[in-house]
């Protein structure tokens, strides 16, 4: 997973001071967006990458 410092999270998506959950993708795990939450936390899902959905189905 790629670790971003908060410069870089601020840089790709805003000012969001408060968003501290981060949506990563399951399979690919990189950062989909960030949340505004009470603390840190992580949520899991699909980028929407054609590799990812495609991982996805086959799981089902």
């Amino acid at each position: 997973m790629k670790t971003l410092a908060n410069g870089e999270l601020k840089a790709s998506h805003g000012d969001h001071s408060k968003d501290m959950g981060l949506v990563i993708c399951r399979n690919c795990e990189e950062l989909i967006d960030t949340l505004p939450t009470d603390g840190v936390k992580i949520f899991h899902g699909l980028c929407g990458r054609e590799t990812c959905k495609n991982t996805d189905s086959e799981n089902l």
